[in-house]
């Protein structure tokens, strides 16, 4: 368990990762992998201190898991990184989500988004890696965007 948000770590990620995409693979339905990293963390976390970094770590994760399906697995990845596992959804849907996020996101704050689409073959590492790749190029982009891999940047809706 992450200490500042709640949320699982990213250890216990990886364990369930790969029990879905297992599951994906056997039951032959879509599953979706979301990177968030809040934008600017490192420079709100000097600006504002450790304690005030660390709560909005909390406020968010608390957010976010009030805007996410039951069944779907939010985690903190990283200092401001968390990833969403969503199982039996479409990109469509998926984006439906990263808005529902995005508003609920505390402080004023922002967030940029890596999204992956599992392919129906690729290990869970494989599919980890495409969305950090789309990640790094909705910050890239200017920060506050999503891209799915493999496409141009959006804004966050």
């Amino acid at each position: 368990m992450d200490a500042p948000t709640g949320a699982i770590d990213r250890s216990a990620w990886e364990e369930e990762l790969e029990r879905r995409v297992t599951a994906a693979y056997r039951g032959r339905y879509p599953l979706v992998i979301v990177l968030l990293d809040l934008d600017h963390f490192a420079a709100y976390r000097a600006d504002h201190g450790r304690e005030a970094g660390d709560q909005l770590l909390l406020d968010a994760g608390e957010a976010w898991r009030a805007h996410v399906r039951p069944d779907d697995l939010l985690v903190r990845y990283g200092d401001g990184r968390f990833g969403v596992i969503l199982s039996r959804v479409q990109l469509r849907a998926a984006e439906r989500i990263i808005a529902r996020l995005h508003q609920a996101t505390p402080a004023g704050r922002t967030f940029s988004a890596g999204v992956a689409l599992w392919n129906g073959s690729e290990d869970a590492a494989a599919l980890v890696a495409r969305a950090g790749e789309a990640l790094e190029a909705a910050k890239e982009a200017g920060h506050n965007q999503f891209v799915v891999h493999g496409s141009a940047p959006s804004t966050v809706p």
